[in-house]
């Protein structure tokens, strides 16, 4: 028999998800880190009570943390928000441990569900939200100013998010393998597809998503590999397409940690592709896409954005010693959140306290680099 689990929101786990020691206290060792890297393949990296990327109190420097945060979970069961609950903390976590001991037992791939308990896990649509949990908020009242079962208030929630898997094949067996190789990426909802290749035999200027794609296989490795040890600076090549009947594209970022000979953990974000004629700033930022969402309507418009995105960034600050990953990460431009539309559809005002728009994405499973 096969197995594999899918750790849940690591953003409520009350810095259980990514520990130092094992369930009975005993500091993690090489055995339990090669078991847990080999049944636990992927993570959740949103869902329905919220993002467990980063958050913005642990993120001031990343522009897009804000996102879907869900601060009010914190309200229940002691679930106070530390920096190591967020998956891109638990990432670099995991790099010092291979360093350490030769294995990483949070190498993990991306993936998105719901948590749904209203029987419909693909239903994830900004605009035709009505809750997650059957009566506890059904209503726009109950949405609005209640609460679900001790968990989050529903002005908080999340419509949920989707699991993209790249297989060779539309069957059972090549879905595992693809979830078990880590070849899949996780969208806030729209139908956003992203791709991210790494080698040091890549193009530096891909020309069309097929041919990106042909090189990433034949001369590279795909998200969810390890890039094993190199002499040379890699390069990654990423690509995005918008959900057909969703919003444009923003931009696509790779997002680096590593950990340095002292043990340090690091991390950067780089924008590697963006639509229009936006330039880089003396900080290294892509400026803002703009924003076209009239909030009296609920409406906005795709004049600004891009259909696809392709690009490639090398990592000229890259050191053949230091352990790291890569992962990407694609936006959308700027669309109505769920409480939004709920508020224009009803005559109600806006919520104070929640973001009126959103920025929807995709991340992409990581590759590590290995010494």
């Amino acid at each position: 028999m096969k197995a594999l689990a899918i750790p849940h929101n690591s953003n409520a786990s009350k810095l259980m998800m990514f520990p130092d020691a094992d369930a009975n206290g005993d500091s993690i060792d090489l055995e339990y880190a090669q078991i847990r890297q080999h049944f636990e393949p992927l993570i959740e990296m949103m869902q329905i009570k919220g993002n467990s990327e980063v958050h913005r109190k642990f993120w001031a420097a990343d522009e897009y943390a804000d996102f879907e945060n869900a601060d009010s979970i914190q309200k229940y069961s002691g679930r106070t928000f530390h920096k190591r609950d967020f998956v891109r903390e638990g990432l670099k976590v995991g790099l010092a441990f291979e360093k350490n001991l030769g294995a990483n037992p949070f190498k993990y791939g991306f993936i998105g569900g719901t948590d749904n308990h209203n029987g419909v896990p693909s239903d994830v649509a900004e605009d035709s939200f009505v809750g997650g949990h059957g009566p506890e908020d059904s209503s726009v009242e109950q949405r609005r100013t209640g609460g679900v079962g001790g968990w989050i208030d529903g002005k908080d929630l999340s419509i949920g998010s989707l699991a993209g898997v790249w297989a060779t094949e539309n069957t059972r067996a090549a879905i595992w393998d693809a979830m078990k190789r880590r070849e899949t990426f996780a969208t806030s909802g729209p139908h956003i597809r992203v791709r991210l290749f790494g080698g040091v035999d890549l193009p530096a200027e891909p020309t069309d998503a097929k041919t990106l794609v042909e090189q990433g296989y034949e001369l590279g490795v795909p998200m969810g590999s390890d890039l094993g040890s190199v002499g040379v600076a890699p390069t990654f090549t990423v690509y995005a397409i918008k959900d057909p009947d969703g919003a444009n594209l923003d931009r696509i970022q790779i997002i680096k940690g590593w950990v340095d000979a002292r043990g340090e953990l690091h991390e950067e974000v780089i924008d590697v592709a963006w639509s229009g004629d936006r330039q880089k700033g003396p900080d290294g930022k892509v400026p803002a896409v703009g924003n076209t969402v009239d909030l009296s309507t609920a409406m906005f418009s795709n004049t600004i954005g891009a259909a696809e995105l392709m690009g490639s960034w090398r990592d000229e600050t890259f050191d053949p010693e230091q352990h790291a990953f890569y992962y990407a990460r694609a936006l959308e431009i700027p669309t109505p959140r769920w409480s939004t539309y709920d508020a224009v559809r009803h005559g109600l005002p806006l919520l104070e306290g929640v973001p009126a728009i959103i920025q929807e994405r995709a991340w992409g499973s990581p590759i590590w680099y290995r010494p």
